[in-house]
This record gives structure tokens, C-alpha cells and sequence, in this order.
């Protein structure tokens, strides 16, 4: 067991502290609160259970008399008092210890897993508290009890905090709200991937903030929208920004085609100027560079995960040999995943700047046609054949002096490539993760790979490899 001792200041720090608990509190848990009388065992309660209600009035009586209050909040909640009950039988037949509910037990017999000791600390409402629990749990609560003190430290601290669902990002999001304004709380806890992890091998930003920062800073300076800091502790991993809101490019998975060639002009718009080298910063960021290694890795989750076989030494050759040969002359710094969740629909702001943009903290330099294809042929929103040539022709346009050959062509190997990665992505987010809301994409992305390959001369060869060893090129 670990302990953590906090010295709370007065009412408002436990009331803190009790909203932080109510972050990390899950059915199944049993907290006890011990303490002499009128130390503030229940003032905790009533902190944690108006926290989860997101109701500062809820009416939280002493259970001394009730003996159990039971409170169907969204992590459902038994409040108990065992001051009373002397007879161990008689606590028995409480029913306590299911795991249907999170159980806040004052005066507990015997000690339960996580115990909050509140002390009688200095001054008058000074508080001692010593909470002692399994390692995790206490990790858990100190990560909410610094997002608290970082968002105190910002002004933003008595604002009503709501947590947001991100798709597939291993980040956390929150909205915040107080007096008609709204921001969004990224926690994204700093660390150092293991060395030979997917993270490193695949060249993401795990763990590093700086890197969002940077790109961040690099898209509004040519005038596209993404979110501004509010404030930020990198060495923590706390980030407030900017809200962006709700509407997206493909509002409820439909393609609107005004907002996908706003995206699209918004491309235009960033690709008319290479990046600086390295990125400014503070502190300065080197993007890593897409290549054969890289895809490797990428390319590697279909054999893995969509096929479930061992890698192919034919197929790992013919990828390489793909990306290789890639035409380089327009490289540019690619966002990674410039598609429908990311991009967000901002009407009351002029031409590029109504597209806003997150989730681009993995950004790598890569050929332009990267980030077009990621939009062009979305993973999760059904664009035509039609509309998709209207976008890259409108893409084209916008760019003149750009190598249309040559752009094509990597943009149908990189689009073949992106296919076949997010084909093993998507599997293992349902087989690994048991998230089967990815599984309806792929007939999607199958077609998608089999345009490009088909399309390109230079895939034949990795076009055969498909038809040979997979059903994947076959009508779904």
C-alpha cells in the first residue's frame, strides 16, 4: 500500500480534493473515511458525491440514522455510516463490498482498500488528510489533483468541467465552461516511450506536447485555425486551449462537399511554403521523416492484425521498393491524419479559417499528397469518385506550378499505403481494444486500396501480391 499526505488549507481545498476523487472513483471501489467527529469525514463525501452529480446544491445528508444513502449518479454511489452500528453481524447485513457501486464508508470496520485519514491540521480549518491505497489508485489521484492545481493556476478552476469522447487518442479531453466561456483541458501526461515501442518505431509524439505546440503554432502563423493556448504546463502534460466546438467537416459521418474543399483549400494555403527547419517552437521541433522504415512499421498491422499471419518478406520488399521510389520534390510537413475527425467546421470565420484543425501533434515530412489523400479518401465518411476528383482538382488548381504527374503518383501509393495501415489499425482497435465501432469502415478502406492499386502502375506488382495472398481486393 502507498500513502499520499495532503495539507488542506480550508473547506474549499477539501471540496477540491473531494472533486478530484470523484475523477478517478469507480463502481467496485471502497473508500474509507476515517477521522474524529466533525474532522470533515462527510464535507469529503459530500464534495465527492456533488462532484459526480455536476450539482454543487445536491442535498448530501449525514447517513447516521439511514446507516446507508444510496445515490444513482453516473458512477452509482452507497454513502454509509457505520458510527452507529456496533454489532459486526449487523454490518453483514448491509450488503456492503458489491461491486455495483462505489461505497463511501465513514467510521469503517475493518480498513477498506483506499482510506482518506482526515486530521485536524493548523488554524481553524486546517486539515490534515493521509490517503493510503494501492499504488494505482493513488496515481490516478494525483494526476486529478494536479489537473485541479493547473487549472486553478490558470483562472479556470471553478469551471464545470465535462469530459469529451476522442475517438482513438490514448489523450484525455475535457470542455470547460464559466461565465458563457468554454475551453478545452488536454491531459496528455508527459513520458519517454520504451525503446523498440510502437510509439518510437512509428515515429509519434508520444509523451510530447512540445510537439503539438510547435505545429499548432506553425498553422495559425499561415492562418488556419488551430487552437490558441489558454495555458500550458508541459512538464506535466496539462494543456487549455482554445474550444473549436462540436461541427465537423462531416457532421454525423455525411460528406459535405463545401466543407471539404474549404479543407482542401486549406491544404493549398499550407502547402504554398515549405516549413521552417526545424520548427521554431519554443522549444524548437524536428518532425521525423516519413520513408520505408516508416511504412514498414506502419504496413506491418495488416499482415498482423487484418490478416492475422506472420509478415510476408515479399510483401515487407514490395512496400519498401513503393516508397522508395516515391517522388520527394514536394515534400511538406503532412498533419497525419487530416481527415473528418479532425477537421472542424468554424462558420463564422472567412475562407481557410473556417476549417479548424486538431490532433496534429504527430505531424511528419512527407510528401504534400499525404494529408490529400487522408482527405480525399476519408477513412470514415463515403466520399464519391466524383467528388474526390473535384477536390483534387480544385487542389491542383490552387497549385500551379506543382508536377501534377508526379503528385498523382504519390498520391495514389501513399493512399494504397494509408489503406492498408488503417485496414490493420481498425482491426486491432476491435480485437485488441474491443472497440467494434471500427469494423462498419472497412469495406471502406478495401475499396479505397483497391482503386489505388489499381491505378498505379508502379503498385502492379503489390496489386498481385493482394489478389494472390488476400480476399482483401475482392467486391464487399
Amino acid at each position: 500500500m502507498s500513502a499520499l499526505v495532503l495539507d488542506l488549507p480550508d473547506e474549499a481545498a477539501m471540496a477540491a480534493l473531494g472533486a478530484a476523487v470523484a475523477r478517478v472513483i469507480a463502481p467496485g471501489d471502497r473508500i474509507g473515511l476515517s477521522g474524529d467527529l466533525g474532522a470533515g469525514k462527510t464535507t469529503l463525501a459530500r464534495a465527492i458525491l456533488r462532484a459526480l452529480a455536476d450539482d454543487p446544491a445536491l442535498e448530501v445528508p449525514s447517513p447516521t440514522f439511514t446507516i446507508v444513502q444510496e445515490y444513482a449518479l453516473p458512477v452509482p454511489v452507497r454513502h454509509v455510516d457505520l458510527y452507529r452500528v456496533e454489532d459486526e453481524a449487523a454490518v453483514a447485513e448491509l450488503g456492503l463490498g458489491e461491486a455495483d457501486a462505489a461505497e463511501l464508508v465513514e467510521w469503517p470496520r475493518p480498513p477498506l482498500p483506499v482510506t482518506v485519514a482526515i486530521a485536524f491540521g493548523p488554524g481553524e480549518e486546517g486539515r490534515t488528510v493521509t490517503v493510503t491505497g494501492p499504488a494505482g489508485w493513488l496515481a490516478r489521484l494525483s494526476r486529478a489533483l494536479a489537473t485541479v492545481r493547473f487549472l486553478a493556476a490558470a483562472g479556470w478552476g471553478a469551471a464545470r468541467r465535462v469530459p469529451l469522447r476522442m475517438d482513438a487518442s490514448t489523450r484525455r479531453y475535457e470542455r470547460l465552461a464559466r461565465d458563457g466561456e468554454t475551453a478545452i483541458l488536454m491531459d496528455a501526461p508527459a513520458f519517454r516511450p520504451e525503446p523498440g515501442s510502437y510509439p518510437v518505431r512509428a515515429r509519434l509524439a508520444d509523451g510530447d506536447m512540445d510537439a503539438f505546440l510547435a505545429v499548432g503554432a506553425l498553422l495559425r502563423d499561415r492562418g488556419l485555425s488551430a487552437p490558441a493556448t489558454i495555458a500550458a504546463d508541459t512538464a506535466r502534460g496539462f494543456l487549455l486551449m482554445e474550444d473549436l466546438g462540436d461541427d465537423r467537416i462531416a457532421p454525423g459521418g455525411l460528406m459535405i462537399e463545401e466543407r471539404y474543399a474549404a479543407a482542401m483549400d486549406a491544404l493549398a494555403v499550407f502547402h504554398a511554403e515549405r516549413p521552417p527547419h526545424p520548427l521554431p517552437g519554443p522549444p524548437p521541433h524536428t518532425p521525423p521523416r516519413f520513408d520505408a522504415d516508416l511504412a514498414a512499421v506502419e504496413v506491418a498491422l495488416f499482415p498482423e492484425w487484418y490478416l492475422r499471419t506472420p509478415p510476408d518478406p515479399d510483401f515487407v520488399a514490395l512496400w519498401r521498393e513503393a516508397i522508395d521510389a516515391l517522388p520527394r520534390g514536394d515534400d511538406h510537413l503532412a498533419l497525419r491524419d487530416y481527415h473528418s475527425p479532425n477537421c472542424m467546421w468554424l462558420p463564422d470565420r472567412a475562407g481557410v479559417a473556417r476549417v479548424g484543425l486538431i490532433d496534429y501533434q504527430d505531424a511528419m515530412i512527407a510528401p504534400a499528397a499525404y494529408d490529400v489523400v487522408s482527405l480525399a479518401q476519408d477513412a470514415r465518411v463515403d466520399v464519391p469518385d466524383d467528388a474526390e476528383a473535384r477536390l483534387l482538382a480544385r487542389y491542383l488548381a490552387a497549385r500551379p506550378n506543382l508536377d501534377a504527374a508526379a503528385f498523382m503518383t504519390a498520391y495514389r501509393i501513399l493512399g494504397a499505403q494509408r489503406a492498408t495501415r488503417i485496414l490493420g489499425v481498425f482491426r486491432r482497435l476491435n480485437d485488441r481494444d474491443g472497440k467494434p465501432q471500427y469494423l462498419p469502415h472497412l469495406p471502406r478502406l478495401r475499396r479505397h486500396l483497391a482503386k489505388n492499386l489499381a491505378a498505379e502502375p508502379r503498385l502492379a506488382a503489390l496489386a498481385d501480391w493482394f489478389a494472390r495472398n488476400t480476399t482483401v481486393l475482392e467486391p464487399s
